[in-house]
């Protein structure tokens, strides 16, 4: 299937939108108007057919003057899911980010827990299969985000984008740090 990636338009609004309000419960949304805001420090990019209808979207923020960036949204439209459309959109975020200068993607799941556990193991294991790492932050514990003020218990993932090891040590922390700071805007 060919699919291309990019920046959002006004004519894919009720596409992108229908995506991320099926795929995403009111506890982890943000209001839609401010994903479409185009604020400075976020790039909504679109994954699309050759006819440009969306399959997919992700939501990016770079992470300060960090060589970081969060993927604060990613999801693939629920009628299309099974068909490689999720990977290949993170392949192409990732060559995205790559050419744009980012070295560490991060981005944060929900833990497994309650009624939503399996849905929420298989989320974490199709980011790892797509090799981002699940990463050792015992009290990664962000404020709530959602449209209900609900607090979400989170993990967070990561990959170093050139291949190299698993972030740890003071990179890890540095990276906790900036997901605080310029995701949620807590100062550690």
């Amino acid at each position: 299937m060919n699919v291309v990636l990019h920046d959002y338009r006004p004519a894919d609004d009720a596409a992108a939108r229908r995506i991320y309000e099926e795929s995403f419960p009111p506890s982890l949304r943000a209001p839609w108007t401010a994903l479409v805001d185009h604020r400075r420090d976020e790039r909504f990019v679109v994954l699309a057919e050759t006819d440009g209808t969306p399959v997919g979207i992700t939501l990016i923020r770079r992470l300060g003057d960090t060589d970081m960036a969060f993927v604060r949204y990613l999801a693939v439209d629920r009628a299309r899911r099974g068909q490689g459309l999720g990977s290949q959109l993170v392949a192409h975020l990732r060559e995205l980010l790559r050419g744009s200068g980012v070295g560490v993607l991060l981005l944060d799941v929900e833990k497994p827990v309650g009624v939503h556990a399996e849905d929420d193991r298989r989320r974490i294991a199709f980011y790892q299969r797509c090799g981002v790492d699940l990463l050792d932050v015992p009290d990664y514990a962000p404020p709530e985000h959602g449209e209900t003020g609900e607090i979400v218990p989170l993990l967070l993932m990561g990959e170093v984008l050139d291949g190299g090891a698993t972030l740890t040590g003071a990179r890890l922390s540095e990276a906790v740090r900036a997901v605080l700071l310029h995701r949620y805007g807590v100062q550690s």
